[in-house]
């Protein structure tokens, strides 16, 4: 803040007040030095800045794609949608996260929750699998939730 403080203090306009995308661009110098800096003091390797604008240049995909995060956001605990999570809880108590789910039983939920996992030979349990390994998971076996049944508004959870 003093930083930002002393930068708006020797501008010229000072008098007349600072405009907002003035003190936006400001405020962005100011982080991206910082990012530099930070940058700097933790890496002296002159590979990791080629690396970096190579990355930055290539428009590099990334790390973790939509099925990823969703894995990693329920892998603990389960953050599905609230009246689903609700209604399925009332019945059948509170549920664990991912990792004490069998691949059977998330396919179950993935299809409770309408969501098309991107696997092209049709076997959700290897893709699951895969993407799990991948993203250094192990589920906790013998898994607490077996299968993850829905037919039309009924769910069933066999443990």
């Amino acid at each position: 803040m003093k930083a930002i403080h002393a930068r708006l203090q020797s501008r010229e306009d000072r008098r007349e007040g600072i405009s907002e995308e003035a003190e936006k661009a400001i405020v962005e110098d100011l982080f991206i030095a910082s990012l530099v800096e930070q940058l700097r003091k933790f890496s002296a390797d002159k590979n990791f800045w080629e690396r970096l604008a190579r990355a930055i240049a290539t428009d590099k995909p990334p790390t973790w794609d939509k099925f990823d995060v969703l894995i990693l956001r329920n892998w603990r605990e389960l953050h599905i949608k609230p009246e689903i999570q609700k209604e399925i809880e009332a019945r059948q108590g509170k549920l664990p996260g991912l990792q004490d789910w069998s691949p059977l039983a998330i396919e179950g939920l993935f299809a409770l929750g309408k969501i098309e996992a991107d696997c092209e030979d049709g076997d959700f349990g290897d893709w699951f699998r895969k993407r799990r390994a991948r993203l250094g998971l192990q589920g906790n076996k013998p898994y607490q939730i077996k299968k993850f049944i829905v037919k039309g508004d009924r769910i069933t959870v066999v443990r």
